[in-house]
């Protein structure tokens, strides 16, 4: 089973390219935005990974790469966001 986000992912003392090279050539994130210290983009975490558990691979490899780095993660779910509708019946 697999599930669908938005991830961004801020960090401090980082490069655009560490960055690339862990979220999106070691892991398959595909990115809208990329920077030396932000990764917006989406993906799926698969097997019953928890987003906490991906987090801490991110920030792991991350911090492989650069042990100053500092990382945080922002997960939004997209396969059952909230809504409202208005207007008329249609059905």
């Amino acid at each position: 089973m697999s599930r669908y986000y938005e991830l961004i992912v801020r960090t401090k003392n980082t490069t655009k390219e560490e960055l690339k090279k862990v979220i999106i050539d070691e892991l398959g994130w595909r990115e809208t935005y990329l920077d030396d210290t932000e990764f917006n983009g989406s993906g799926n975490l698969f097997g019953g990974v928890s987003e906490k558990e991906a987090h801490e691979e991110i920030s792991e490899a991350i911090k492989e790469l650069n042990p100053i780095a500092k990382v945080k993660t922002r997960w939004t779910y997209m396969e059952s966001l909230p809504y409202e509708e208005y207007g008329d019946s249609v059905e």
